[in-house]
């Protein structure tokens, strides 16, 4: 072999291992990429399962700090429909307030009247409450509670508009009484004293129970 045959081969070669050095590169990239995407890929998921798990825990901390609440409600709802109890507890804030109470009223029962008392027994539904909207298992009870007035009330015992609003301020913090729907206040156009200032109202309350 000659100088100019040699030279040919090894410019041969030189052009080959480049080509080859290429190639392999190319094909080296190709899969470097594909690797790091599918690390990217599987980095993500990760991600994602350690903010679910993240989430997790915080929401089992949530259920754990909120599960009193069930049996907070249980207690300070009451769980019958003790009217003379209901009546009893009124007529106590009232006397704080310095108010004597005329009347309290309930609506009608429906219990036992035709297809009502049917409905009564299968749902066992009780009479006189309504379901409150939202909150399964509640229930409202609604009365109308007025004050004795009149030249025969005792001027310790008139209404007034601060004993009003004391009064309505003692059922508003009440378990039982929590909720006022209606207030109707009319003066009563005393003269002298007390009884000028002395006024007649209806209050619209809810009671709640939860059987």
């Amino acid at each position: 072999m000659n100088a100019k045959k040699l030279r040919f081969t090894l410019l041969g070669m030189i052009g080959l291992a480049v080509v080859l050095f290429f190639v392999i590169c190319v094909v080296g990239l190709s899969k470097l990429s594909a690797q790091s995407q599918k690390m990217v890929a599987f980095k993500l998921k990760s991600q994602a399962l350690d903010y679910q798990l993240i989430s997790l825990g915080q929401a089992k901390k949530q259920v754990e700090q909120y599960s009193y609440i069930k049996n907070v409600a249980a207690e300070v709802i009451p769980n019958d429909k003790d009217q003379a109890q209901a009546v009893l507890e009124i007529n106590q804030i009232a006397q704080q307030s310095g108010i004597a109470i005329g009347s309290i009223s309930f609506p009608a029962s429906t219990l036992g009247v035709g297809a009502d008392a049917a409905k009564a027994s299968t749902s066992k539904l009780i009479s006189q409450a309504q379901p409150v909207p939202g909150i399964k298992g509640l229930y409202s009870v609604q009365l109308i509670i007025a004050p004795l007035s009149g030249s025969n009330v005792p001027a310790a015992q008139q209404v007034t508009y601060p004993k009003l609003l004391d009064f309505l301020n003692r059922i508003e913090d009440n378990q039982r009484t929590a909720q006022i729907t209606q207030v109707v206040v009319e003066p009563l156009g005393g003269t002298g004293g007390s009884a000028a200032s002395a006024i007649t109202f209806s209050l619209t309350i809810n009671i709640f129970i939860k059987p």
